[in-house]
């Protein structure tokens, strides 16, 4: 039984039997501080249940995404445990409790779904003699066959309402698990499928407990376990709800050494954390380092950890698409988010392999050479500090090589490093934003002194006065591998304020070598990743330092464009504007900020066209270093959550914009040449971010559309002026052929089955016509309007599998009749609703 019709045939059990259907809320919770994720369905009821708000109806019944990370360590070991999966449940507030509940759990699994009742396996509280006598009466299940566990209590967090629950497992058989020790609760033979819930009591911090006013039932049944059950397979990664992704990753994958355990392993990691990742990102998750956005990088962390290790061409973003194609049957929001989906998986990858390229090569010599099998907390903090590996994955990685990690050691020392960040803090350089993807500050121990002199110049002669390789201080660096070095004058901007770091390149008598990244040390310094050429760099040598002129200028240009764009956001929406971040690279820029609402088409124009105006004025750069009373006295605008130092660097353009900033810049606006602002869209609940391109990547940026259009206009034969008068036409082309089309049917359906009747009824024609299988509300009623032109002046009623149309003629509503009431009563006799 395919998914999909698994939830259908959920969903409209409850219906036909008065539960009203509520759409899936999204991941994030409203209102409810407790929870980072929704992890079962009746999170967005809890108000409901608690008697805070009034439930749209008593009975109601969902298919609610949910996100689970405590079992995250068990994922890709497991066959049945996954992080995001979809709950299926039934919800009475006051309607009815726990008879109700096991009769239609029993019904639908037994009934409606075909499952064997010898195969089921109810478990209750052991204080619950109630549910244990409603399961002998209602599926006639002796005593014996029902467990008694003291786990059978349930709720949603660690305060709100909370009950004893009757889970019903299913026995998969002895292939799966034979002994005593397997039974519903203890082993892997025995699987749960369904939670019934029955709410009665609130929960609070102090861990007291009182009764409910009015006692409710939430109930959940996993739709990927079940689903494995009724397709018959060993795990919920081989239903179609995960397979097609797993089958992408497969055939992608390059690896041929790794066994069939681990590449089964790493293969489930993969399936079930690009779903869970698609479904954050559609639900406006955006990576960060703390909260549900470290859930989300987590979980992307661990899966490019297994696309690394399966040599997976191509990464996480043709699965994404599969699984966007699977869920966004049910949850249009995530083929809505598909954009934003693969941009982030594409960032997120990007960055993480460099972590993975500095660091994959330092874990493999500590694995090799840990002989007592455990890696040291001193050897994983230097991996997390110096390479930015994170720590979980050093754990993850050492995990799948049967080796232990010293936690505790690494706690230690990171938290050490956290008293020395804090410390410095009060004394560190300003800078202009947040950025969400910047690197892991890193702390080889005490640097030598470095002079940044990229505002004045972007090439100068400098000494170089510390060479770092794995970790470790060296004299000289030589060919290959990446190193780190400190410049005593630098040019190379280090990452921060939001901008990207510089690149560029040394030279000196004999030897060359690429700057590939600049980064800050936790002491203020900037770092160089350099990869030597040829010759040797060593430390006291004198070289020829360069940072790459097309790179600064890509990102002088957009991050000036994001000043601009942060007054102009001023002039169109007003004052209330409030910048929260920005991410700046060569080639692009995002901007965001607090605003409650979406931006209008017309409102991003005129944003757009005031950016503009300020290029076309060529206004002039102005520096200054002010004092932070000074600054604000200013006017100067600063972010409301960063921590300044007493003396800041202020950048104006003209009277036009003013803020506080430690980034590279143009000198005039005039350089920029144009900014085109690409996008804006929710990254959060009142956060919007605005994407842009400027300078050269603007110009590419019109090329690619004119290319587009081009090709757009030689598809549909049209010069571009006129292309959508032309798409419209063929729109309303394809309408009307899907009309013949549904007209050719019925017409054929009508003549070939011989099923419709046109008789006289109290003198007034009536046709009737049975169409045997279900068809979809709007084909339904086409064909009954076909039908009444076939009984002029009458009444025509049409029957589709479980399906009653009633359609009257404007006559026999002048007589008072009503096609509503006569549904209702028809219904009413079979049993139905009308």
């Amino acid at each position: 039984m395919h998914s999909h019709t698994i939830r259908t045939q959920f969903l409209e059990y409850f219906q036909q039997r008065g539960h009203q259907l509520v759409p899936s809320f999204p991941l994030v919770p409203r209102d409810d501080p407790t929870l980072l994720l929704v992890n079962a369905g009746m999170v967005p009821f809890k108000p409901f249940f608690l008697g805070l708000r009034e439930p749209p109806a008593n009975r109601l019944t969902t298919c609610q995404k949910a996100f689970r990370t405590v079992d995250i360590d068990e994922v890709g070991s497991s066959a049945v445990h996954d992080t995001f999966f979809e709950m299926l449940g039934n919800f009475s507030f006051g309607a009815y409790f726990k008879a109700e509940t096991i009769e239609f759990a029993f019904e639908f699994l037994t009934s409606t779904v075909g499952l064997s009742p010898e195969r089921l396996y109810p478990s209750v509280h052991p204080a619950d003699s109630d549910s244990l006598g409603l399961w002998e009466r209602v599926a006639g299940f002796p005593e014996s066959r029902i467990t008694k566990l003291a786990d059978n209590y349930w709720q949603a967090g660690p305060t709100g309402p909370c009950g004893g629950d009757s889970e019903i497992y299913y026995d998969l058989g002895p292939e799966f698990g034979f002994g005593p020790k397997e039974r519903p609760g203890t082993g892997s033979r025995f699987l749960e499928i369904w939670n019934l819930v029955f709410m009665d009591s609130e929960r609070f911090a102090d861990g007291t407990t009182k009764p409910l006013d009015r006692p409710g039932v939430d109930t959940g049944l996993g739709l990927e376990r079940l689903a494995m059950v009724l397709q018959g397979v060993p795990s919920i990664f081989d239903t179609d709800l995960f397979a097609p992704i797993l089958m992408d990753f497969q055939a992608r994958s390059r690896a041929t050494t790794v066994t069939a355990t681990e590449r089964l392993r790493h293969l489930r990691i993969l399936a079930d954390h690009t779903r869970g990742a698609c479904a954050l990102i559609g639900d406006d998750v955006r990576p960060s380092n703390e909260g549900r956005g470290y859930v989300l990088r987590r979980i992307l962390r661990r899966a490019l950890v297994s696309a690394f290790s399966l040599e997976v061409e191509g990464g996480l973003i043709p699965a994404a698409e599969v699984a966007v194609q699977i869920l966004g049957v049910q949850y249009p929001e995530m083929r809505a988010g598909l954009p934003a989906i693969k941009e982030i998986l594409s960032q997120e990858s990007s960055r993480f392999q460099e972590t993975l390229d500095r660091g994959m090569g330092q874990f493999q010599t500590l694995a090799d050479g840990a002989s007592s099998g455990k890696i040291s907390g001193a050897d994983a903090f230097r991996l997390h500090d110096t390479f930015g590996f994170p720590f979980e994955l050093t754990q993850d990685l050492a995990q799948a090589r049967g080796l232990q990690v010293d936690e505790p050691a690494f706690q230690e020392l990171l938290e050490a490093q956290r008293d020395r960040a804090r410390t410095s803090r009060t004394t560190a350089p300003s800078g202009d934003g947040n950025d969400a993807r910047a690197h892991p500050a890193v702390d080889p121990g005490p640097l030598p002194t470095t002079r940044f002199r990229g505002y004045e110049e972007v090439e100068l002669e400098t000494e170089v006065l510390f060479v770092q390789s794995n970790g470790t201080a060296v004299a000289r660096a030589e060919e290959g591998p990446e190193v780190q070095v400190v410049l005593a004058d630098n040019p190379f901007y280090a990452e921060g304020g939001g901008q990207v770091g510089d690149r560029g390149a040394l030279a000196w008598a004999g030897g060359a070598a690429l700057v590939l990244d600049s980064q800050p040390s936790e002491q203020g310094a900037s770092l160089q990743l350099v990869r030597v050429l040829r010759g040797e760099l060593a430390a006291g040598q004198r070289v020829l330092a360069r940072v790459d002129p097309t790179y600064r200028r890509g990102t002088a240009a957009h991050h000036s464009a994001t000043h601009l764009l942060n007054r102009a956001l001023r002039e169109v929406l007003g004052e209330g504007v409030v910048q929260r971040g920005s991410y700046v690279a060569t080639d692009h820029a995002t901007f965001d900020f607090s605003w409650p609402e979406a931006i209008s088409a017309e409102q991003l124009t005129e944003v757009e066209r005031c950016v503009n105006r300020a290029l076309r004025h060529d206004l002039p750069r102005l520096v200054e270093l002010l004092s932070v009373d000074e600054a604000r006295r200013s006017g100067a605008v600063a972010l409301p959550e960063e921590t300044y130092g007493e003396v800041v660097r202020v950048v104006s353009f003209g009277d036009f914009s003013k803020e506080l900033c430690g980034g590279t810049h143009v000198t005039r606006t005039g350089e920029i040449g144009a900014a085109i602002l690409t996008g804006s869209r929710s990254v959060g609940q009142g956060l919007r971010r605005i994407e842009l391109v400027a300078g050269e990547a603007a110009e590419r940026w019109w090329e690619a559309q004119r290319t587009h259009l081009a090709d757009l206009s030689a598809a549909v034969q049209s010069p571009a002026p006129e292309i959508l008068v032309r798409v419209r036409a063929l729109q309303d082309r394809v309408r009307e052929m899907e009309r013949e089309l549904r007209r050719g049917r019925q017409l054929g359906a009508a003549g070939a089955g011989g099923s419709v009747a046109v008789e006289q009824v109290a003198g007034s024609p009536l046709a009737t016509e049975d169409l045997g299988p279900e068809l979809d509300r709007r084909e339904l009623r086409q064909h009954g309007d076909t039908l009444l032109e076939r009984a002029p002046g009458g009444a025509a009623v049409v029957v589709a599998g479980g399906q009653l149309l009633i359609r009257l003629s404007e006559a026999q509503v002048s007589r008072g009749l009503s096609a509503g009431t006569m549904a209702e009563t028809v219904c009413r006799e079979l049993g139905g609703r009308g």
